[in-house]
């Protein structure tokens, strides 16, 4: 029997070859309509392809082939990855308008519905950028449960991962990466999806370095690596991958093969254009041309960065510092604490920067408050590279009379 293109790319899919699937199903749907299930097979082999666009026709062809089927539930689902991809692109209003159509459309049908559990991520999201902590906690627990009472593993891994960054939040360090490891268990075991997988390695690399945890980052960090070789065509998540390991490479003081990773990323990041990880490459770019000493092409980066979102500070402020400008440093990262008030883990990092320019411009009592706020951080986190940075900048903030003398 003669295998149809459409056979053929629902094969593909399933063996995880995304390129040959988009590209079946894009061919098969130039000759006639597809399924709705082909066409949400092609909005995630577009969208693990790097092919925003594609994706997000897809997605919205796949929401309408589903209504006019009568499964609301499913065009729910479709309405929601397209409004969460397009959130996480930085298409606020288009993004929030697709999200709301899926609420109003799941409460028009009535139906008890694992979709509900899955708006109720974003509405978590929200909360937490309001800071409300408490609200999105029990925002995600809700999606959670709902998650558990249907047996859908990838909400259950999303809910639960951001169950855990919350906790993170509020200092409950313990069972903050109690949730980041259960969640991981889940998709390393592969009982989630291709598309939530990567985004759930990522956001919890992304939480073990706010807590300085190395270990964990580590340990993520080559398991994303693994699980991105084993996909040649994907595009989205091994970008970010390869910043996370130039991260480290750098924090292991192997700066050559740090900046052969960020050149790789940029690479990937690149083409197609649009990802958000962009950013977080330039800035990282930035980081190792600034301990460098290439200061020019540092700032150009950190501007660069800024352009695609990634904020550039405390790098920014090191670098006005690696310039001479001091009072720019110190307006700069002063300017960067004060905008992380109320966000413990953001003004953590930003605190050894603080603390390196404030000992610079002579500030020593601003230093050592910088310092003790390190410290109780450091205790609460229990983590090793917090604590040895905590020892490296208390030392520097004793007076000569104080510095303890050797033995």
């Amino acid at each position: 029997m003669e295998v149809t293109e459409v056979e053929a790319a629902r094969a593909a899919f399933d063996r995880a070859a995304w390129e040959d699937a988009y590209l079946l199903l894009s061919a098969a749907k130039r000759t006639g309509p597809l399924e709705p299930d082909d066409l949400r097979r092609l909005a995630v082999a577009a969208l693990l392809t790097g092919r925003d666009a594609d994706r997000d026709d897809a997605w919205e062809g796949a929401h309408h082939a589903y209504l006019r089927a009568g499964d609301v539930p499913a065009a729910v689902r479709c309405a929601f990855w397209l409004g969460f991809n397009l959130l996480q692109r930085g298409e606020a209003a288009r993004g929030g308008g697709w999200l709301a159509r899926a609420q109003r459309q799941l409460e028009a049908c009535g139906q008890d519905c694992v979709e509900a559990g899955y708006l109720l991520f974003p509405a978590g999201l929200q909360r937490l950028m309001a800071g409300d902590v408490a609200g999105a906690y029990a925002t995600f627990a809700q999606a959670a449960e709902i998650a558990e009472r249907f047996t859908d593993p990838d909400l259950e891994t999303l809910a639960r991962h951001a169950q855990g960054r919350v906790l993170l939040r509020r200092g409950e360090t313990r069972e903050g990466t109690r949730l980041l490891d259960e969640a991981m268990v889940a998709v390393t075991a592969g009982e989630t999806s291709p598309m939530l997988t990567g985004t759930v390695y990522c956001s919890v690399i992304e939480a073990c370095r706010e807590i300085f945890d190395v270990r964990r980052a580590q340990e993520w960090t080559t398991a994303l690596s693994e699980w991105c070789a084993a996909q040649p065509d994907l595009v989205p998540y091994r970008g970010q991958c390869l910043v996370h390991r130039s991260q480290l490479c750098q924090l292991h003081g192997d700066w050559p093969q740090a900046q052969e990773e960020v050149k790789q990323a940029h690479a990937w990041l690149s083409d197609p254009p649009g990802q958000p990880a962009l950013g977080m490459a330039y800035y990282q770019q930035a980081e190792l041309q600034r301990l460098r000493g290439e200061l020019e092409a540092a700032e150009g980066a950190y501007q660069t960065a800024n352009k695609h979102g990634h904020l550039p500070q405390p790098g920014m402020a090191l670098l006005r510092l690696a310039q001479g400008r001091v009072e720019a440093a110190v307006a700069a990262v002063r300017h960067a604490v004060d905008e992380a008030d109320g966000d413990r883990l953001a003004r953590a990092a930003l605190l050894t920067a603080y603390v390196e320019i404030m000992l610079a411009a002579g500030d020593v009592t601003s230093a050592r408050g910088g310092a003790d706020k390190l410290a109780a951080f450091a205790e609460e986190l229990a983590a090793p590279l917090s604590k040895r940075r905590l020892r490296t900048r208390s030392a520097r903030c004793c007076s000569p009379k104080e510095t303890p003398q050797p033995h």
